[in-house]
């Protein structure tokens, strides 16, 4: 059933199993119970484990096997018991069944399947229910008892009842529940040194109840006669034990207790006055010595968990703390500050009073010491920064958050912190300062990265416009200047030839005609070849720079050796693009500024990509001038070419010394897709 997590028993096994593996358990409780009975005629007992037994059963089983629990329970009862006629015994039977039931359903609504014998409420509330369940017992059982030929008073009888089912239930419940949940096992309940005093403990306890219930040679009672120096070995044990050991404890004394008061020895045997005089002494003598422990082991082990918990949250903590890659600090003034006093004069006030309590590695590694004790002014500059915003945060609440402070660094390499501090005063006085401090230089220098590359994005979206519009320009120049005077020109000679030919005139010689056609043919050919480069999309990237180089040598009238090493290139279409251009605006570089008379390309497979060599002897310059920015040296070319790779895989890389040339290496990866097609299409042929 849902809610039931404490049971061991029935919750696999068949009602009538658990009612079976009952059945010799409780007929000992019982027997031993009759053995108990003080009276002649049975109407009294001064401890009744069978009470205990059965409540424990019902607590630690489902609600499905209780039928059966209180069924076997009710027969043992009725057979076993040695007092009175078959009626009476049987009424007395429903009664310790009826108490029974009462007490485990109480619990069990009250307190909840699973009890906890290290939480003083649930202990107390456990003692609390069945001290009411076996009340309302005992008042049944004595109108039972009242109606047969006993010679006893009604009230002596249910108080005898009461205390003797209260005592079972309150010894024996919460060692078996506590046992049943620990296992029954002794090896391994504890180190050998716990082992060794756990030993120790339960001797003294014996000596004691030996010298207290079982010396009975001596002949009146002293103060260390008092049967409540048992008092003291017990707290020994519910100081240093568990709920285990203690109800074992308990169990001991109650057993030795009521043996020896019975065997007419001890203290409560000499103080009968009644034939119940005895049994109600020694019943609230347990009753005073049971409950109050058992609630004080609780409530020491509730108090020792709650540290054991704050200790591992604090280790946690601790470690955390430790670990954690920020600066975490924690100040302490030697003089609380009024926090009424001046800015200045409450940053005096830090300098010579706040020392550093506690801190981390990180904080310990920002200061180069954060030793704790020491003094504010013996740190780094940025702990003077951070502090200086203390009176801003006692002005804002106690909190400063978000505190940049920048420290400069060598070389210019400047550190960037961010600090966020929280004081704790108390009576308009200071007391306390916590700090963290995060190093955010990476990211502050990831976002000027960030905004300065998107600087140079609106610039060269802008300048891409401009060129586009160039391009236009200078195309319809070359049509207006080449193109375009050709086709007037042949309009007019075409004109010329239509009127000789209406007025019987000798046709104009056709020969100028042939070479305007010509010549227009050529600059629609040049037009075509700067727009498009030969061979580039059919032929594959070593045809279009081949013709490349040829035509830069023709124009420029520079030498340029293009050397490759002869292995399959595949690319992909914008790869292949993006590598001519790269080539191209490499090539225009040297014709502007190289100053050299001779320019090598060479290209070559290396491992899965393509690297294009461009190498010059011209004047060369130094790489670190060279910034990549748009309108700076550079320009757009080199700028535009190495974004583009970047997105593909690429890279471009530059290689100059003053007065020794210049050499750029271009890497792009290679398509195998276009590799596999070649060479299926290879197979093929």
């Amino acid at each position: 059933m849902p809610g039931e997590s404490r049971t061991i028993l029935g919750s696999r096994w068949h009602p009538a199993i658990v009612a079976a593996v009952f059945l010799p358990v409780h007929i000992a409780a019982i027997t031993i119970s009759n053995e108990l009975l003080v009276l002649p005629s049975g109407a009294a007992a001064a401890f009744w484990p069978a009470s205990g037994t059965l409540i424990a059963a019902l607590l630690l089983t489902p609600r499905r096997a209780w039928p059966w629990l209180l069924a076997v329970s009710l027969l043992v009862d009725a057979n076993l018991f040695r007092a009175g006629a078959t009626r009476m015994t049987a009424l007395i039977g429903l009664v310790n069944v009826g108490q029974g039931a009462l007490a485990a359903a109480l619990v069990r609504h009250y307190v909840g399947p699973r009890i906890d014998f290290a939480s003083a409420a649930a202990t107390a509330r456990l003692l609390l229910l069945l001290l009411f369940a076996t009340f309302l017992g005992s008042l049944a059982g004595a109108l039972v008892l009242s109606g047969t030929r006993i010679p006893v008073a009604y009230w002596a009888n249910q108080q005898s009842w009461w205390m003797a089912g209260f005592l079972g239930a309150v010894v024996l419940v919460p060692l078996i529940l506590s046992w049943a949940e620990g296992g029954l096992r002794l090896a391994g309940i504890a180190q050998p040194p716990m082992r060794r005093s756990m030993s120790l403990q339960f001797a003294v306890l014996a000596i004691v109840l030996w010298h207290v219930f079982a010396d009975g040679g001596r002949s009146g009672l002293t103060v260390l006669d008092s049967p409540f120096l048992v008092y003291a070995a017990l707290l020994w044990i519910v100081w240093s034990g568990g709920p285990r050991r203690v109800t074992f404890a308990l169990l001991l004394v109650t057993a030795v207790s009521i043996s020896c008061t019975l065997a007419g020895v001890g203290p409560f045997s000499r103080l009968a006055n009644a034939p119940f005089g005895p049994i109600l002494n020694l019943q609230a003598y347990l009753v005073l010595v049971v409950a109050p422990l058992l609630i004080a082991q609780a409530s020491i082990a509730e108090k020792r968990r709650a540290i054991d918990q704050v200790r591992e949250s604090d280790a946690r903590y601790r470690s955390f703390v430790e670990h954690s890659s920020e600066a975490i600090f924690r100040f302490e003034l030697a003089r609380p500050m009024p926090v009424s006093l001046a800015p200045i004069e409450q940053r005096r006030w830090l300098d010579q009073h706040a020392r550093v309590a506690e801190s981390n590695d990180a904080f310990r590694a920002a200061t180069g010491d954060g030793s704790p004790g020491a003094l504010v002014e013996q740190h780094p500059a940025w702990l003077e920064h951070c502090l200086a915003a203390v009176p801003d945060a006692i002005a804002a609440g106690g909190r400063a958050q978000n505190v940049e402070c920048v420290l400069p660094g060598p070389y210019g390499l400047d550190r960037t912190l961010l600090v966020s501090l929280s004081t704790e005063v108390h009576g308009g006085l200071l007391t306390r300062i916590w700090g963290v401090a995060r190093d955010i230089t990476h990211f502050r220098t990831v976002q000027r990265q960030l905004e300065q590359q998107q600087r140079e994005l609106r610039a060269l979206a802008t300048e891409l416009t401009v060129t586009e519009e160039r391009a236009r320009r200078r195309i319809a120049a070359d049509l207006h200047d080449g193109l375009a005077q050709s086709l007037v020109g042949l309009k007019m000679h075409i004109a010329a030839i239509r009127a000789a030919a209406d007025q019987g005139r000798p046709l104009p010689d056709l020969a100028a005609l042939e070479l305007t056609i010509a010549e227009s043919t050529a600059q629609v050919r040049t037009l075509m070849t700067s727009l498009l480069p030969p061979g580039l999309y059919d032929q594959g990237i070593v045809a279009a720079l081949t013709w490349l180089t040829e035509e830069f040598a023709r124009r420029q009238r520079i030498e340029v050796k293009f050397e490759d090493d002869g292995r399959p290139k595949p690319l992909t279409e914008s790869t292949t693009v993006l590598v001519y251009q790269a080539a191209r605006q490499l090539l225009q570089n040297v014709a502007r500024h190289a100053r050299s008379s001779s320019v090598t390309i060479r290209m070559q497979v290396v491992a899965d990509r393509l690297h294009l060599t461009v190498a010059d002897a011209g004047v060369g310059f130094n790489v670190s001038d060279l910034t990549f920015l748009p309108t700076q040296q550079g320009g757009f070319g080199l700028y535009s070419i190495r974004e583009r790779l970047t997105i593909i895989g690429g890279a471009l890389e530059i290689d100059s010394v003053p007065g020794r040339g210049t050499r750029v290496l271009v890497t792009a990866p290679l398509d195998t897709a276009v590799e596999g097609r070649e060479r299926a299409r290879g197979a093929g042929k």
